[in-house]
């Protein structure tokens, strides 16, 4: 398969996120899901609660490489696929007042992902250029170091994931 992305970025990108999601389950920070005896419950990331565990400490302004990625995230958000009338389109996700900057940041960093992982960001008829997904994929990059430097517990669990 060809691509016009930066094959490293996707890379970096894609091992960055398994092992962040491998750290949030190893500390403990798994989705609750309703007990159903038939069914043991999947074994999920929880994104949101690590968001609220960073509301306190995460700081933007902390490095003007970390604002500027936030800035772009938040001025710039990844669009979502979503199906209008049975047809896949795309929606502009808009940070809702009650939201703190730290939720919707993950939030788009997810978006990110499964923009790429699910095929989204395939069809060169829409993204004509890479520019785009290019300063997507590394601002959402400079975000996840900086939310990875504010939790010692993630940071650890990180630093062990076999990749």
């Amino acid at each position: 398969m060809q691509t016009s992305v930066d094959r490293d970025l996707l890379l970096r990108f894609f091992l960055t996120f398994a092992a962040f999601e491998y750290a949030l389950k190893a500390t403990g920070l798994v989705r609750r899901h309703p007990e159903d005896p038939a069914n043991l419950p999947p074994a999920e990331p929880d994104w949101d609660r690590f968001a609220v565990l960073l509301r306190g400490s995460f700081d933007a302004d902390q490095t003007v490489e970390l604002r500027e990625a936030t800035q772009y995230l938040m001025e710039e958000p990844p669009n979502k696929q979503v199906l209008l009338e049975g047809v896949p389109t795309w929606q502009t996700q808009a940070r809702a007042a009650d939201v703190a900057e730290v939720d919707f940041l993950l939030r788009m960093i997810r978006c990110v992902r499964n923009n790429l992982f699910h095929g989204g960001k395939h069809d060169f008829g829409i993204h004509k250029t890479t520019e785009r997904t290019e300063k997507l994929l590394r601002s959402s990059l400079v975000v996840l170091d900086a939310c990875l430097a504010l939790s010692p517990e993630q940071h650890e669990a990180y630093s062990t994931a076999v990749l």
